[in-house]
C-alpha cells in the first residue's frame, strides 16, 4: 500500500492484497512499489499539466529493497539473485 501527500497532508491512500506470491519480503516490497508507481506517476503528470511543480518521493522501510533499488543487483545477496531488475 501507500499513501500520496500534497503539503502537510495525504491527498490518495491505497491499500490491497497482492496479486502474487514471493518468496522473500524483498521481492514483496519491490512488487508493492511497482503496483503503486503507475498512480504516483498518473498524478505526478496531472499536476504538471496543470502548472504545478511537484517533486516525487518514494519511502521504503526494506533495508534490502532499498540498496536493490539504489545500487541494482550489485547489491543483491544470495537470496536475492533471483530478482530480475
Amino acid at each position: 500500500g501507500g499513501v500520496m501527500s500534497m503539503g502537510t497532508g495525504a491527498i490518495a491512500s491505497s491499500s490491497n492484497k497482492q496479486k502474487l506470491n514471493t518468496k522473500s519480503s524483498t521481492k514483496a516490497e519491490l512488487v508493492g512499489v511497482d503496483d503503486l508507481l503507475p498512480k504516483a506517476l498518473c498524478t505526478k503528470y496531472f499536476m504538471e499539466a496543470q502548472g504545478y511543480r511537484t517533486k516525487s518521493i518514494i519511502h521504503q522501510d526494506n533495508k534490502s529493497t532499498v540498496k536493490l533499488e539504489e545500487n541494482g543487483m550489485s547489491s543483491a545477496g544470495k537470496g536475492s539473485r533471483h530478482i530480475n531488475i
